[in-house]
């Protein structure tokens, strides 16, 4: 039902100029297909991997106070935390837009929250780099880090509102399809941090926080554009 409504929605509004395209992008959260998930989840991840939060200063403070492994334990964290996140989140997704109307609330609530990583992200200032002086903490880098992404509401927020809508129309493709977009997202995400381990611990003159917060400021971009996304599924879905 879903479906045909927001089929109906899209070929009304591709017959407004500047509109065909965004009611073709759509379809990812109706019937997405395999590449399309890989894409989408290849952007969030990249937006979620270089947006500063307590996950990235804890890699950039582990891997000044010790070394890249050390900061590259911190990154490989959500692998540990991530898995009840993501599957509470899904679930709660599929039973809350079960009830009619609640997943266009759904939608405008992942729109809103999309929007406002975007705003933040091109707000923010350059990443800290220096070093920390503190260097006499001596606790295991991998347990900081799940501690810290659960305690974390971003992750649970990003799951619930984002990331639990392409994994419920991907399951409703394939059962196998989630896999695509949690490994995309997921794969993108930590690789992003594990690069900025290495690359601070290598040589910080390849990693200029004038070039972070221009990487910063494109992936907030892209969470603007998916936002806008969020909030046409919602507004097709009343």
């Amino acid at each position: 039902m879903e479906g045909q409504v927001f089929h109906s929605q899209a070929i009304a509004l591709s017959l407004v100029p500047g509109w065909k395209n965004m009611a073709a992008m759509g379809a990812l959260l109706v019937e997405p297909t395999m590449w399309a998930l890989f894409t989408a989840a290849t952007l969030l991840g990249l937006a979620e991997g270089i947006k500063p939060g307590p996950l990235n200063t804890l890699v950039i403070s582990e891997t000044l106070r010790h070394d890249w492994k050390a900061g590259t334990k911190v990154a490989l964290s959500p692998l540990i935390t991530d898995a009840p996140i993501i599957s509470l989140s899904a679930l709660f997704w599929w039973s809350a837009t079960s009830v009619e109307g609640v997943s266009s609330i759904l939608y405008l609530a992942g729109a809103a929250f999309l929007a406002y990583l975007g705003v933040d992200g091109l707000r923010s200032p350059a990443p800290s780099l220096e070093r920390d002086s503190d260097t006499d903490v001596k606790v295991e880098s991998l347990k900081r880090g799940v501690i810290t992404n659960l305690l974390n509401p971003n992750p649970w927020l990003f799951w619930t509102l984002a990331g639990a809508p392409f994994l419920v129309a991907a399951w409703n493709q394939d059962h196998l399809l989630p896999l695509v977009f949690i490994i995309g997202f997921l794969g993108v995400l930590i690789g992003v941090k594990i690069l900025f381990a290495i690359l601070l611990d290598r040589s910080k003159g390849l990693l200029s926080e004038n070039g972070l917060l221009w990487a910063i400021r494109v992936s907030s971009i892209a969470l603007l554009v998916l936002a806008a996304l969020f909030a046409l599924q919602g507004l097709s879905s009343f």
